[in-house]
């Protein structure tokens, strides 16, 4: 089983289109999304791509989300497969527990790592990708799907596969 892992899309449909493909070349099973989609029709555009995307989405939201309602209205009215969550959540995949929390705090991030309660840790927030292991517990950040970079647009936007078997991810550039 392969996880994509996003974040930080920031309403840029050409790189959120160009990780929708590398999710399905990698055959993910699921895929992350650890906050600031931005607008609804992020979403909404990810669902009208061809071949239509049939894997579940779960993700948080982020400090940049318009809209917390229009988001859940949408969802519900478009039936999309993606479970929103306010501001973390874990899973359990292949016998990892792994926190997804989106980063906008570094005490949290810290306090979550340092916890020893997870096997992964999952951020955003920062737009810097992080794929480091501290004291044996994975922090993985895929960067920006965006692309922003210090508020320039650059080449830089990233998006991360993370394998639950050996618990270790990749980080794309897209």
């Amino acid at each position: 089983m392969k996880i994509g892992v996003m974040s930080d899309t920031h309403d840029r449909l050409e790189n959120v289109a160009k990780a929708i493909k590398v999710f399905q070349k990698e055959k993910v099973s699921l895929i992350i999304h650890c906050g600031d989609w931005v607008s609804p029709f992020v979403p909404q555009f990810i669902y009208s791509l061809k071949p239509r995307l049939t894997v579940p989405i779960k993700s948080i939201f982020g400090n940049n989300e318009g809209d917390h309602f229009r988001f859940l209205e949408r969802k519900e009215k478009e039936n999309w497969q993606i479970e929103f969550y306010k501001e973390s959540f874990e899973i359990i995949e292949q016998g990892k527990k792994i926190i997804i929390y989106h980063g906008s705090n570094p005490l949290i991030t810290q306090f979550l790592i340092n916890s020893k309660l997870y096997q992964a840790v999952f951020t955003g927030h920062t737009h810097k990708t992080v794929n480091e292991y501290i004291e044996g517990i994975l922090h993985l950040n895929p960067g920006t799907t965006s692309g922003y970079q210090a508020g320039k647009i650059t080449n830089e936007a990233t998006v991360a596969i993370y394998n639950p078997t050996n618990n270790s991810a990749q980080i794309i550039r897209l």
